[in-house]
């Protein structure tokens, strides 16, 4: 008969088994678009299915409000991959880490929170925070969760597109920018997605890369992961004080891995084992 100290041991090999088991059903997706969801302490995170293929990163010369350093280029992603359908969610954080947006606010010095509560992104996450938030999640799902490389984020964003914006006509339709936001952060969800089903990725939080930030190949890339080293990281998508062009999908940024700022936060990303 097991002590109360080894039913305990029973019941954490127990557990380990189910997240080996849950990793082993998460396989690859069959169409663009289509979801899947793991239940991580009680709450779902959704993702959908984003597949191999290939496309142009960057921007056309002739895009309004292009900055220099988009020039476009071709990549190929050889694995296809399940991208998160919104940012984390302060309920999602708060599960995970154990912080609230207010403890978050009051690392950065404590400037103020535009919105708090179960539905709204977290923000006032540093790039080693949301790094590590990917650790414990992975640890407690048994699957492998990161942060999407900044080419993976872009061919994401246009689910098969190449304009400014991932098939909307205007911003407004997408994203919460500085013209509709009414100066905070909205709620994950209350805007149109993108063909691949994917909310927010215009507007509202920016979004955190794995890639150091560095200049563009003017080559063709297969996988490209971003500078090998580097003094800042990549953030994607635009935010609710962004101007139009900032929200733009081939737009992209830079900032410490240190930088906590009441308008970044990030998604998390899963590229299954078995990705044929």
């Amino acid at each position: 008969m097991c002590t109360q100290k080894l039913l305990s041991s029973c019941f954490a090999f127990v557990l380990m088994f189910a997240a080996a088991l849950d990793a082993a059903d998460v396989r690859p997706g069959v169409k663009a678009g289509e979801k899947m969801t793991l239940t991580v302490n009680g709450i779902d995170y959704t993702f959908c299915w984003c597949p191999a293929g290939e496309f142009v990163m960057g921007s056309p010369a002739s895009e309004t409000d292009r900055d220099e350093g988009e020039h476009q280029h071709r990549v190929v992603l050889t694995h296809g991959f399940w991208l998160r359908e919104t940012e984390v969610t302060q309920q999602m954080w708060t599960s995970v880490m154990g912080t609230s947006i207010r403890d978050q606010c009051t690392k950065s010095g404590g400037r103020w929170v535009t919105a708090a509560g179960d539905r709204f992104p977290i923000y006032y996450v540093n790039w080693e925070e949301a790094a590590a938030f990917c650790g414990k999640i992975s640890a407690l799902s048994g699957q492998d969760i990161g942060l999407p490389t900044e080419a993976q984020w872009e061919y994401a964003c246009r689910a098969g597109t190449k304009g400014r914006f991932a098939g909307a006509e205007k911003l407004s339709e997408m994203g919460w920018y500085t013209e509709n936001s009414d100066s905070q952060v909205h709620e994950v969800k209350t805007k149109k997605p993108n063909a691949w089903g994917l909310y927010d990725m215009h507007g509202n939080v920016y979004e955190w890369c794995s890639d150091w930030f560095g200049d563009y190949s003017f080559q063709p890339k297969t996988d490209p992961v971003g500078a090998e080293d580097g003094l800042t990281h990549v953030y994607r998508g635009g935010c609710w004080d962004s101007v139009e062009r900032a929200c733009r999908s081939a737009h992209r940024i830079k900032y410490p891995a240190t930088s906590r700022l009441d308008y970044t936060g990030f998604r998390i990303i899963i590229v299954p084992a078995s990705n044929e």
